[in-house]
């Protein structure tokens, strides 16, 4: 197969013919011609930060409703975390979710092993094996505050842990209790004086949200994650969220999100923290957003108004998360690599509507908001999404040297 058109290829964008064999580019030129595809070809994203649910959450998201959503969002491989019910801390419990996931994949799957009291002392020993069989896990979401403290960490456990380890940095000494709005109580220093207390020991740092946080971590050997919703909203949205605004860490002032997206170039990693709750639970004060699918099209928006280049965009969302967590044959439009490929008409900007969404949570945060959704996704080198109409079932589990 051939497909043409304008490629993003590192930071040039270049009209070109594109040759892929058994799912791989295997030539890119000026003189290949083909199926054209009108827009921008990107490389298909990553999403490095998704909670997928399933187990006994079923009601909420399910794997497959969740990888169908990031299908439609030009999303061709999400790394979900272990916070399930039941919580992933042993290999059997791991290899029991990715034997659930082999059945209902849209996109590409990678899982992460978590980091409890009950393991800490193994934790190195597991992902080891874990990675002999070709998974490709990261430690993580480590959670240093957490209404169940059998899944707490202390801060010192973390400097024992060898593999790449993504941080919650967030102290139970700042957060009190639940019984009020997260909003209210969950104080900015929880997430500054985590980071200050880890960042010199070269972590990975999830959803961070405060410009103090931000520039502690920028220096040092650690790596830094911002999530759209922390770019795009702030406190002065409570009143339209109702009582939809809970998240962990919480929405923030107007400053620090102003900050987060004038310094975009500055970030390793976006990544959507995909907390899926239905209305009800959010009403009773559940913590998260929906955005596996909504956040590379809400970042075309802002290519298509100014405010962020689509070079930094592709960065943030492919390439680096392809080179930070070992995804070989992902992140970037080059000959050797998968055809993972979104594509994006760049003047047919809509609005977000959560009726036009595949999340079972059936609402958004960005419910009217500018976006860009990708008329066309390829995976490994099948076109999986044309128009509205989407083939599903080709996404399988990542695993290094596979070949698949």
């Amino acid at each position: 197969m051939i497909l043409s058109g304008k490629l993003i290829i590192g930071r040039d964008l270049v009209t070109a013919g594109m040759k892929i064999e058994e799912g791989r580019i295997v030539e890119i030129s000026k003189q290949l011609t083909g199926k054209r595809l009108k827009g921008l070809i990107l490389p298909a994203g990553i999403d490095v930060h998704v909670h997928l649910r399933d187990f006994e959450e079923s009601h909420k998201e399910t794997i497959r409703s969740g990888t169908l959503s990031a299908l439609h969002g030009g999303i061709c491989l999400v790394v979900d975390q272990p916070n399930t019910r039941p919580f992933i801390d042993s290999a059997e419990k791991y290899e029991r979710r990715v034997r659930l996931a082999e059945k209902h994949l849209n996109v590409d799957y990678s899982l992460n092993m978590g980091l409890t009291r009950r393991n800490s002392d193994r934790i190195n020993e597991i992902v080891g094996e874990l990675k002999e069989k070709g998974y490709n896990p990261a430690v993580g979401e480590v959670f240093l505050q957490h209404d169940n403290p059998e899944f707490q960490v202390d801060p010192e456990v973390v400097r024992g842990v060898e593999h790449l380890t993504t941080i919650h940095a967030e102290l139970p000494e700042f957060v009190e209790s639940n019984e009020i709005p997260n909003f209210l109580h969950r104080d900015r220093r929880a997430e500054i004086e985590a980071v200050k207390k880890l960042a010199p020991l070269g972590r990975y740092f999830c959803h961070i949200s405060t410009r103090e946080a931000f520039e502690t971590i920028t220096p040092s050997p650690s790596l830094v994650e911002v999530t759209p919703h922390h770019l795009l909203l702030d406190s002065s949205e409570y009143e339209r969220l109702n009582g939809f605004v809970n998240v962990n860490p919480p929405l923030r002032e107007r400053g620090d999100r102003e900050f987060l997206l004038e310094n975009f170039s500055r970030i390793d990693v976006l990544a959507s923290d995909h907390a899926p709750h239905l209305p009800e639970e959010k009403e009773r004060g559940a913590s998260g957003y929906p955005g596996v699918e909504t956040m590379y099209p809400l970042m075309m928006g802002l290519v298509f108004y100014g405010r962020v280049s689509v070079f930094e965009v592709v960065e943030k969302i492919a390439k680096n998360p392809a080179e930070i967590f070992g995804f070989e044959g992902y992140g970037e439009i080059r000959v050797g690599n998968y055809a993972n490929l979104a594509v994006f008409d760049i003047s047919r900007v809509e609005r977000v509507r959560a009726d036009s969404l595949h999340s079972l949570c059936g609402w958004t945060p960005f419910e009217g908001f500018p976006a860009i959704f990708p008329h066309t996704v390829v995976l490994r080198g099948e076109i999986v999404k044309e128009g509205d109409e989407a083939v599903e079932g080709l996404g399988e589990v990542y695993k290094s040297g596979s070949g698949f």
